[in-house]
């Protein structure tokens, strides 16, 4: 970031920067520089319901000195938002909070919580979590196989053909 300054010996200094063991900070830069470039070149594109012309593009081209730093640091922002997403997709439970954009909403005071019968709380709750038996979870839970082969030793039950 220090490379866009007007001072000769600012520009060619290059501190390192520890930011942890996994996350890089030259290399993220670099990303999201590469990636308002890319932008450039595609244009501006239609996103959401909004009408064509609504919003206004900052070019990178176009941009200097604080500009082109904001524009860089939110490029790094929106990379990293889609990464924690994209992993969060990943995983079946923990991703489950992806999904609930078109959710009901329902709210419960607390005098409704203490009326209610404990089963009722507890499908509630398991019904948000997604731990409820359905066959896709038993599937991942691996008891679907052990529920068939303990019927299955069972036999069919008096009247059933």
């Amino acid at each position: 970031m220090l490379e866009d300054s007007e001072d000769p010996i600012v520009n060619t200094v290059q501190p390192t920067i520890k930011a942890g063991r996994k996350w890089k900070v030259v290399e993220a830069v670099d990303e999201a520089k590469e990636c308002l470039k890319i932008k450039e070149v595609i244009g501006q594109t239609q996103i959401d319901r909004k009408e064509l012309g609504s919003s206004t593009a900052k070019w990178w081209s176009k941009a200097e000195g604080k500009e082109k730093r904001d524009m860089v640091i939110n490029a790094i922002r929106l990379n990293e938002d889609s990464r924690r997403v994209q992993k969060a997709v990943q995983q079946p439970q923990q991703g489950q909070w992806t999904n609930w954009d078109n959710a009901l909403q329902k709210s419960f005071t607390w005098n409704e919580i203490w009326h209610m019968a404990p089963l009722r709380i507890s499908f509630l709750i398991r019904s948000v979590y997604d731990l409820l038996p359905s066959n896709a979870n038993l599937v991942r839970w691996e008891r679907k196989r052990t529920l068939l082969v303990r019927y299955a030793k069972v036999g069919r039950p008096q009247g059933m053909s």
